[in-house]
């Protein structure tokens, strides 16, 4: 076993949940460095790495906090683990498809890396009846939480917390910010003025037909977000509360629309 003090924390991913982990690591006596694709304000005494291999190279601990996004797809492979320090460790608590298992496996079995602990990974088991399966449960110097990692009584209790407050925020504005399935929108009100949603397919031409038909009807567009995913197309949209139903009729007769209200 080894002390956590004086040792370097490598966080890869710099966003809400690095952050935290970055602050609680000083707390512990951890120096902290951190990449990320973007410049970040470092909080505490955490000192941003340019480089990737750089950050690899001098950490003791590497942990990862990415979102799952095409460029994050196996952004941990061979390379990235022969990059890291020879005897350190590797953390990987954010989505299943950042590591390469397999080279992650190598990596423990030439004894270049000193243990790993996995809490997420490109296939998990749908239910307590399957077995896990995975070339890590060989290894004694692997901690496996597949996917349960955060499952305290706590952490139950805030998701659920959240996931209300989510549902309440779309009922009562709108907002789909952190919607994993569709497209994320958020538009502050404008006291006095109407709200429009309009779901639709995603394809060319929707948000021109929508402005072509108000600007007919002479209603005028007070504020409007548009956001899109591969299939949906999702709009938020403030008028003149005089103009509510005339604009969700003409909203109606949009071709490609799913589905639309007034809000408020």
């Amino acid at each position: 076993s080894f002390e956590v003090r004086g040792k370097t924390l490598g966080i890869v991913g710099y966003g809400h949940i690095g952050t935290q982990v970055g602050v609680l690591a000083e707390s512990l006596g951890l120096k902290v460095v951190f990449y990320d694709i973007e410049n970040k304000l470092p909080l505490g005494n955490a000192r941003q790495i340019g480089k990737l291999h750089d950050l690899l190279a001098e950490s003791d601990v590497v942990t990862l906090h990415v979102p799952e996004t095409a460029q994050t797809k196996d952004m941990f492979g061979a390379a990235e683990l022969a990059a890291m320090k020879a005897g350190s460790h590797l953390i990987n608590a954010s989505r299943g498809t950042v590591v390469v298992i397999e080279a992650l496996a190598a990596a423990l079995a030439s004894k270049h890396l000193a243990g790993a602990a996995i809490d997420v990974f490109p296939v998990e088991p749908e239910g307590n009846g399957e077995e896990f399966l995975s070339p890590l449960r060989e290894f004694d110097n692997v901690i496996l939480t597949p996917h349960i990692g955060g499952s305290t009584l706590e952490a139950q209790a805030n998701i659920g917390g959240e996931v209300a407050s989510k549902l309440v925020k779309y009922s009562d504005n709108g907002s789909t910010l952190t919607a994993v399935n569709f497209p994320e929108a958020s538009l502050p009100a404008h006291p006095g003025k109407c709200r429009l949603l309009h779901i639709h397919k995603n394809q060319p031409g929707v948000l021109a037909r929508i402005n072509d038909a108000f600007s007919k009807l002479g209603i005028n567009i007070a504020a409007q977000y548009l956001q899109t995913s591969d299939e949906i197309g999702y709009v938020v949209i403030e008028t003149d509360s005089a103009a509510s139903q005339p604009a969700l009729e003409a909203l109606q007769q949009i071709p490609g629309t799913l589905r639309c209200r007034v809000l408020y």
